[in-house]
C-alpha cells in the first residue's frame, strides 16, 4: 500500500493493518496521515515496535496495537499472557514493554 493507493481513499477513511507491517509503504503513509485527511490503526509495523522518534507514535489519527490482533483462539491467550507478563513486570519494578504514558494515551488502544 503507497501513496498511489493510499489518495483514493476517502476522507475521513481508517485503515486496518493486522497483517503484516511490510505491506504499507510507512512513509507514504505518514505523508499522508499527517495531510489529517485519514486515520490508520496499526497492530503491526516494520520494524516493530515502531522507532521512539516513528511519527506514528505522535500522530493523533494513528492507533497503534502492541501486535496483539490475531485469530480469537490465539488472541485472547496472547492478550492474557501480555498483560500478565506486563503486569511481573510493573510489580518488579522494571519497565514494561509496551509501557503507556499519558501523552500517548488517546492513540492507544
Amino acid at each position: 500500500i503507497n501513496q498511489e493507493n493510499l489518495k483514493w481513499m476517502k476522507d475521513g477513511a481508517v485503515l486496518v493493518n493486522t497483517a503484516r507491517g511490510s505491506i504499507i509503504h510507512e512513509a507514504d503513509l505518514i505523508e499522508e496521515l499527517k495531510k489529517g485527511r485519514i486515520y490508520a490503526c496499526l497492530d503491526v509495523t516494520l520494524p516493530e515496535p515502531p522507532a521512539k522518534d516513528n511519527p506514528l507514535r505522535t500522530l493523533p489519527n494513528v492507533v497503534l496495537t502492541p501486535h496483539i490482533a490475531g485469530t480469537v483462539t490465539n488472541g485472547l491467550k496472547r492478550i492474557a499472557l501480555h498483560a500478565c507478563e506486563e503486569l511481573d513486570r510493573f510489580c518488579a519494578g522494571e519497565r514494561m514493554k509496551t509501557e503507556v504514558n499519558f501523552d500517548e494515551l488517546s492513540q492507544m488502544a
